[in-house]
This record gives C-alpha cells, sequence and structure tokens, in this order.
C-alpha cells in the first residue's frame, strides 16, 4: 500500500489510473480476441460447409 502511495505521489493520480485500468482490462480485451477469433473461424468454417453444399446439389 505504501508503494502505492508513493507512485501516486510520484506521478499523479490520474497516471497512476490509468495504468491500472490498463493492466486489468489486458486480460479482459484478450479473451474478447479470442472469442472474436473463434467466431471469425467458425463464420468462415459454415461458408465453407455451405458452399460445399450447395456445389454438390448442383452436381447431383
Amino acid at each position: 500500500m505504501e508503494e502505492l502511495f508513493s507512485l501516486i505521489s510520484t506521478y499523479g493520480f490520474p497516471m497512476v489510473l490509468c495504468i491500472y485500468l490498463l493492466m486489468r482490462f489486458e486480460t479482459l480485451i484478450r479473451e474478447l480476441k479470442k472469442s472474436i477469433d473463434t467466431l471469425i473461424f467458425i463464420n468462415n468454417s459454415d461458408r465453407y460447409n455451405k458452399t460445399s453444399l450447395q456445389k454438390q446439389k448442383h452436381l447431383h
């Protein structure tokens, strides 16, 4: 706790607050990126499967 007060007195409250929030949100942003990447992958594979099925139907 003493270290926190030292940082605040040295750098100022707004800067310390920004650093804290960036560190805190970093994990949330990483998880969000993983979720978005997964959704993109699922969407692309689903689109490929639909196209493949349409081509098979067209050939028969």
